[in-house]
């Protein structure tokens, strides 16, 4: 090996390793696929190695490339983070950010919030997808993703933003013929009464005043994947509901109910995004945006302190 390698191919083979994907590497980096593909070849030819396996529908490491991912990319790490300090943390976030987000909490609070980032920072950039779809980030070359909890991944950073309260309620008619006129039941009486769900199977949590987890099967009579339509049909009379305080309380006409059984689980909403270090301005500050529009927090996003 007499000749140079170049660190602009060893970043993009780090790039594809990672992704496990050309097109992957392609779409995180900004470089043509084909130009990431000779990158790739000509650091196999100058090592005298080969760093990938190729089929046509996966990328993976060799041993050889994983022990040189395991070397390399901590040190194009740190030389990134030696970069960004002398660019000065002061600098405006700029660039694009891609995002995903559920699509109901995604449209409301979460979309609120990263069009005001947008706004107050005109060099950024925001693409904003709305899926109830777990994106792989890598494969999807996203930068952050908010999603409710609980995150499954082994291989990405999840924060814990805020939490999102649920509650019951149901139509004055349901209450009247389903629960005797009661507004607080028991779990039978609930057990028994139409359920509007939104993931059909599973049961209903419940968390009681010493913290112990019960659960009840609902008797489903209308589901729907989107909350809001579940809502819908609860006004609409088609049973009990169990869907985040806040729409409820903004639909009307619902009557809210307590069981006996204690308060009804909430969720919980996650920043993720794919590692800790080298996390951009842009998707830093997109997440403290969107953190400071908790529920039962100040009236919109409030503009965050500057990092230091």
């Amino acid at each position: 090996m007499d000749e140079m390698i170049d660190p602009g191919d060893l970043r993009l083979f780090v790039a594809v390793a990672r992704h496990a994907s050309f097109v992957g590497a392609s779409r995180r980096t900004g470089v043509p696929t084909s130009t990431v593909s000779r990158a790739v070849a000509r650091l196999e030819e100058r090592l005298g190695v080969r760093l990938l396996h190729r089929t046509s529908r996966r990328v993976s490491a060799t041993d050889e490339g994983a022990r040189l991912l395991a070397r390399a990319a901590p040190v194009l790490d740190q030389l990134r983070d030696v970069l960004e300090d002398a660019a000065g943390r002061d600098e405006e976030p700029s660039g694009r950010l891609r995002v995903t987000a559920p699509v109901v909490t995604g449209a409301e609070r979460v979309g609120r919030a990263l069009i005001a980032y947008a706004a107050a920072h005109p060099r950024v950039t925001v693409d904003l997808r709305l899926t109830n779809s777990v994106l792989s980030l890598v494969e999807e070359a996203l930068d952050l993703a908010f999603r409710v909890g609980p995150v499954a991944e082994a291989d990405v950073v999840a924060r814990r933003l805020w939490a999102i309260p649920y509650a019951l309620a149901a139509s004055p008619a349901v209450v009247a013929r389903a629960l005797g006129g009661r507004r607080r039941v028991d779990a039978a009486a609930l057990a028994r009464a139409p359920a509007v769900v939104t993931h059909p199977g599973r049961p209903w949590r419940f968390r009681g005043a010493d913290g112990t987890q019960r659960e009840l099967r609902p008797n489903e009579r209308f589901a729907a994947s989107d909350p809001r339509v579940a809502v819908e049909a609860a006004l609409a009379g088609l049973g009990v509901v169990r869907a985040p305080a806040e729409m409820i309380a903004r639909a009307g006409g619902l009557v809210p109910l307590e069981c006996a059984l204690g308060e009804p689980e909430g969720r919980e909403l996650f920043a993720v995004y794919p590692s800790r270090r080298l996390v951009p301005r842009r998707v830093r500050e997109a997440i403290d945006w969107v953190r400071r529009a908790e529920p039962g927090g100040a009236d919109g996003p409030r503009r965050p302190r500057r990092h230091g």
